[in-house]
């Protein structure tokens, strides 16, 4: 498969001409039969891989030899190869095999031979670049190019399989799109990403009979030589040269000979500008290509003089009787002379009526040029002005309306429109121009009007700053006139209450003049603050003897009433009611709230007292606290039981109740629990008796010793709930008692015999 690529690539360099070049110099071929001659023949060989494997450019290897190919021609081996050794493992080839030093044209031709391995398992790729850099083989590692920007072909830019050949195939390469001849090379590069023994895009390539053929410059063909079209001096002038043979686009130049002045030859072969002389010129054009080659032909161009080179514009065409000597102006080019009646110099007098008049000059190519126009004379009008204004006279800031008169149209200076109204800044003089519209002549008339100053009126208020807070009262008043009226139902001088911040205008009259002005003030009604009070206190109440804290908000500072101080915890004494006011620092606006702390009583609690328990009564209930739904707390006390087995001794019972403003009391009573065993009884008790023990109901309680007073007996169960109870008397030195206990349930209870400063204890079982 034969393919043709054409590279188009812009390369600045210096030109080099035809004659320089030796075609012979420039020729090579290349059959790569022995690749260890090719340095000295100007080849380089430049293996930039990332990384760089264990080869570089080879001798071919022939089929015989064990390689997958045999070289296009010559010997089985005389071919150049590279595979995917050129890298290691993995990795990307760019393996460069770059020719020797020629100078470059466009049109040289580079053709070359190159396939790879059958059948087509990796898709490998080989690319030809070029350098203008003289004989530099800098390139750049892995996919950098260094010098060798200009990409003139791709096999297989895309690494796809099915598009490198697997047959030796031709490639012709044509330089184009250099300036001019320029030193360089040309570079093979066998460049695969993906490569290397691991990889999957590299194989085995192989490249032959490489060809360099220079161009050869043709035979140039050039417009016939002789006369081209005229041209007139002053005027645009242009016509193209033409050409065949070159390569790529010609570039023009003048090499004998000139242009008429004012003319130029463009590069790509265009004769243009203005000639700014007469006469024939003769010149020779040399055309040239790219590639250094050119060819020449003599031409001659003839321009002569223009006609209409003058003009005369009489600016203005009209002139009016009272115009005075004017200044003539209009011809054209400068430099010429006027003449006529009534012109002297550049000047003419408008006494001599209506008159034609003449401009001559000889223009810059030598040639006389005239040209004539008429100027009229015309009448100019009497102009006359008036106002609407009495005695000419109004107040500043008041409109006045000028006219003119004996005319057809008025212009007026100070930017004042004829019968329009406007507003004069100062008494000043108003000149008008009166126009007649057969003739534009003109004339003039002036008018003064007088303008009365107007007072200077201020307004004031006696808030300060201007600002009142919502509510407040201010007084407005107006100086610097004699007389003063407020907008808004304002008086001067009388206090009113704004409703909110307001611009009020204050109007001012000078009783001489009757002239007037006015002043604005601003008052701003700055809103009270959104005070709220509140406490620290649940639903702002407390118990009795109980802090609170007020705080006030929605201001910058606060002051309660009942000397309270604003965030200072403080104890009420009874329930009452709390203003506090806080003030807006920035605008000293005050506001006010109130809130009711209710201080609740705290309840009354009692605890009853309790009966002596035995360390064996076990757990016992205690006796019931007021109000009822209390909490008991104290040693041994778990819910509303004591357990007696905690120990002999006396313990501290307190009961406390919360009620449902969450105020509580407490009660306390001591419970005294007693070892109930005899032994250690107290003095003179010693001796007490108690049987039958175990009974079945019927117990006799004795006691032999003579003591003072009465005895108490009481028999308990073992909640101490006395079950039965009696006062003995002493007789005959004894004392002694019965008791009945048939109804009592079986069990074990307690006897207690308390006596003067005594106290005994027994237990018993009824059976």
């Amino acid at each position: 498969m034969k393919k043709t690529i054409t590279l188009k690539s812009l390369m600045a360099a210096a030109l080099i001409t035809a004659a320089a070049i030796s075609t012979k110099a420039q020729t090579f071929t290349e059959n790569f039969d022995d690749i260890t001659t090719l340095a000295a023949n100007g080849w380089v060989m430049t293996n930039a891989s990332a990384a760089v494997g264990s080869t570089n450019w080879f001798q071919g290897t022939s089929v015989a030899g064990g390689g997958p190919f045999d070289a296009y021609n010559g010997a089985a081996n005389a071919y150049i190869g590279a595979n995917y050794n050129n890298t290691g493992s993995t990795g990307t080839i760019s393996n460069w095999l770059i020719t020797p030093t020629r100078t470059l044209r466009n049109g040289d031709v580079i053709t070359f031979y190159t396939r790879k391995v059958a059948p087509d398992s990796y898709a490998d790729r080989l690319e030809v670049r070029m350098s203008t850099n003289g004989s530099s083989t800098v390139v750049g590692t892995g996919t950098a190019v260094g010098d060798y920007t200009t990409l003139m072909l791709s096999i297989n830019p895309t690494l796809v399989l099915g598009v490198y050949p697997t047959t030796w195939t031709l490639y012709t390469v044509t330089i184009s799109g250099l300036p001019a001849p320029t030193s360089g090379r040309i570079a093979f590069r066998y460049y695969v990403t993906g490569a290397g023994f691991s990889g999957t895009s590299s194989d085995y390539i192989g490249i032959d009979n490489v060809v360099y053929t220079p161009y050869v410059c043709p035979a140039f063909t050039m417009t016939t030589s002789g006369p081209l079209t005229g041209g007139t001096a002053g005027t645009a002038y242009s016509t193209s040269l033409s050409q065949t043979g070159a390569l790529g686009a010609p570039s023009y130049s003048i090499t004998a000979g000139a242009l008429p002045p004012g003319l130029t030859l463009s590069a790509s072969g265009t004769i243009s500008g203005t000639p700014t002389a007469t006469g024939t010129f003769n010149f020779t054009a040399t055309v040239s290509d790219a590639s250094g080659c050119s060819g020449s032909n003599s031409y001659s161009i003839t321009t002569v003089c223009p006609t209409g080179g003058a003009a005369l514009t009489v600016s203005p065409a009209a002139v009016c009787s009272n115009a005075g000597v004017i200044s003539i102006a209009g011809g054209s080019p400068a430099g010429g002379v006027y003449s006529g009646t009534g012109v002297s110099g550049s000047f003419f007098d408008p006494a001599a009526g209506t008159q034609t008049l003449t401009y001559t000059l000889t223009d810059v190519y030598g040639c006389v040029q005239t040209a004539t126009n008429t100027i009229t004379v015309d009448a100019a009008p009497t102009v006359g002005s008036m106002s609407d204004a009495p005695a000419n006279t109004v107040c500043a800031g008041t409109s006045v309306t000028l006219t003119g008169t004996g005319a057809d149209s008025y212009t007026w200076d100070n930017s004042v429109t004829d019968g329009a109204a406007f507003t004069p800044a100062g008494t000043m003089a108003y000149t008008v121009t009166g126009t007649t519209t057969s003739t534009g002549c003109t004339n003039t008339d002036m008018i003064t009007i007088t303008v009365n100053s107007l007072p200077t009126v201020s307004a004031s208020s006696d808030a300060p700053a201007d600002a009142v807070c919502n509510g407040g009262a201010v007084t407005l008043t107006g100086s610097g006139a004699d007389s003063y009226s407020w907008d808004n139902s304002v008086t001067d001088a009388v206090a009113f209450t704004p409703a909110a911040t307001m611009m009020y205008t204050v109007t001012g009259t000078t009783t001489a003049t009757g002239c007037t002005n006015t002043a604005m003030i601003t008052i701003a009604v700055n809103s009270l603050p959104a005070v709220n009070a509140s406490s620290d206190a649940a639903g702002d109440a407390v118990c009795a003897g109980s802090a609170v804290t007020l705080s006030g908000s929605g201001a910058d500072t606060y002051t309660w009433d009942n000397s309270v101080t604003d965030g200072v915890a403080f104890m009420p004494a009874a329930t009452n009611m709390y203003m506090v006011t806080g003030t807006t620092t920035a605008t000293g606006c005050t506001n006010t709230a109130m809130i009711t702390v209710t201080v609740n009583p705290l309840p009354t609690v009692d605890l009853a007292s309790f009966p002596l328990y035995c360390i064996y009564s076990g757990v016992i209930s205690l006796s019931p606290g007021t109000p009822a739904g209390g909490t008991y707390t104290g040693t041994g006390v778990s819910g509303s039981s004591f357990d007696t087995g905690i120990g002999a001794g006396t313990y501290a019972i307190s009961y406390a109740y919360t009620d449902a403003n969450g105020c509580s009391g407490t009660d306390t009573e001591n419970l005294v629990v007693d070892l109930c065993t005899g032994i250690a009884d107290a003095a003179g008790l010693e001796s007490l008796n108690v049987y039958p023990n175990p009974s079945t109901g019927t117990l006799t309680v004795s006691y032999s010793q003579l003591l003072s007073g009465d005895l108490t007996v009481r028999i308990m169960d073992v909640q101490g709930k006395v079950v039965a109870a009696e006062s003995l008397s002493r007789f005959a030195g004894m004392y002694s008692h019965t008791f009945d206990l048939g109804g009592v349930d079986k069990g074990v209870y307690f006897l207690e015999i308390t006596g003067t400063g005594n106290k005994a204890y027994r237990k018993i079982v009824l059976q």
